[in-house]
């Protein structure tokens, strides 16, 4: 007896996307086929080839021109799925701009399915934790959530997931909270060893900014933190795809200053990454965004502390685990954090106070189903 099927929608295969389609395809696999609808070109993408090449039970199929396509696009490649193949579940894996249009465009396109699949909408920006205060965190998440509502009153969408910090033990309301993943291959334990094989300055302490290298990570603010806090014999490592306008900045530096930053551009594989975060002495988060950093975990799980500024979420986290140290969004606060962790003994053990999240933890949060494959709640609409 042939198995149903589940429908991974992520076009775009940029950063580590993949990385958590795979984690979202092997929880699928226990129960179901799983189908991956991607963009032309991705399954040759580097992206794919590190995460997704030897995941020989996804089926892949290049249905979008676009790694943006509208949303009634990806509503019709669901619909056409579900009219080949006996689709349980359809998944989009980047929903927070297809939720604004998707109680109306889904709606016609599922008409006259013959079974109307169970869809489930990951947030990657929707906002778990914000102060009272943040009127502009509060707007933003009461839309979100009154968008999944009317969704989900139409019978178009079914569960709603958004990443939340790992120290986040709620099960969340409307929007299911998914504790985004710890998850390192490599230790700092093995930091000589690591710096040695990358070619890395042993005699120096580094810090360092992973992922694609764009404004938004704040590289000049890092730097500038160090000079303000006098941290001279302290190097900044810039790991990833270096956008041009960073590359600019980079350039434009004096050479006393450009001595001191250490680039490494281009696409990282997993190992490498790792192996990265896993070398350096502390990474500095500045960032806006008030959601979980998939960094973050990384360097949680290599025994890497973490310099946070700019997110009540990564603020939360980093107390809870004990993982770091909190600053304020300036070179003076950020350079003092950055000085009192390397103030501590390295070797104090942390004291962490919530169980590790997992990547199992995560995709059955994300999917909505329990450790048997079971779907939590309502059943789907058929």
């Amino acid at each position: 007896m042939s198995r149903s099927v589940t429908v991974i929608v992520e076009p775009d295969p940029s950063g580590h996307r993949y990385q958590a389609v795979a984690n979202v395809a092997a929880v699928a696999n226990e129960y179901d086929d799983v189908v991956l609808l991607t963009s032309t070109g991705a399954s040759t993408s580097e992206a794919f080839d590190v995460y997704l090449a030897e995941t020989t039970f996804l089926r892949v199929e290049e249905v979008f021109t676009e790694v943006y396509p509208p949303t009634r696009e990806m509503a019709a490649a669901v619909a056409a799925k579900a009219r080949e193949l006996d689709v349980s579940t359809a998944v989009v894996m980047d929903a927070d701009q297809s939720l604004k249009k998707w109680f109306y465009v889904a709606r016609s396109e599922f008409k006259g399915l013959p079974r109307k699949p169970r869809v489930v909408f990951m947030l990657t920006r929707y906002p778990a934790k914000l102060k009272l205060t943040d009127s502009f965190g509060w707007k933003f998440r009461i839309s979100k959530s009154a968008l999944a509502v009317v969704a989900m009153a139409t019978g178009t969408l079914h569960h709603v997931a958004g990443f939340s910090g790992r120290d986040d033990m709620t099960k969340g309301w409307i929007v299911k909270r998914a504790r985004d993943p710890e998850i390192c291959s490599a230790h700092s334990r093995d930091r000589a060893a690591i710096r040695a094989e990358l070619d890395l300055p042993q005699d120096r302490k580094i810090v360092g900014i992973f992922g694609q290298l764009t404004e938004r990570k704040n590289a000049p603010l890092v730097l500038d933190s160090l000079k303000a806090a006098g941290l001279d014999d302290v190097d900044l490592l810039l790991a990833g795809s270096v956008l041009p306008e960073v590359w600019e900045w980079i350039n434009q530096l004096p050479e006393a200053d450009r001595a001191r930053v250490i680039v490494h551009d281009g696409f990282l594989t997993n190992e490498l990454m790792d192996k990265l975060v896993a070398a350096v002495d502390a990474c500095p988060i500045a960032l806006t965004n008030n959601g979980p950093s998939g960094i973050m975990g990384k360097a949680s799980a290599a025994g890497v502390p973490v310099i946070t500024a700019g997110s009540e979420v990564r603020a939360r986290e980093l107390v809870a685990t004990d993982g770091g140290e909190v600053a304020e969004l300036t070179p003076e606060s950020i350079g003092a954090a950055i000085k009192r962790q390397f103030a501590k003994d390295p070797d104090a053990p942390r004291r962490n106070t919530v169980p590790p999240a997992t990547a199992d933890e995560f995709s059955r949060s994300l999917l909505g189903v329990d450790a048997h494959g079971k779907v939590l709640g309502r059943s789907p609409r058929r």
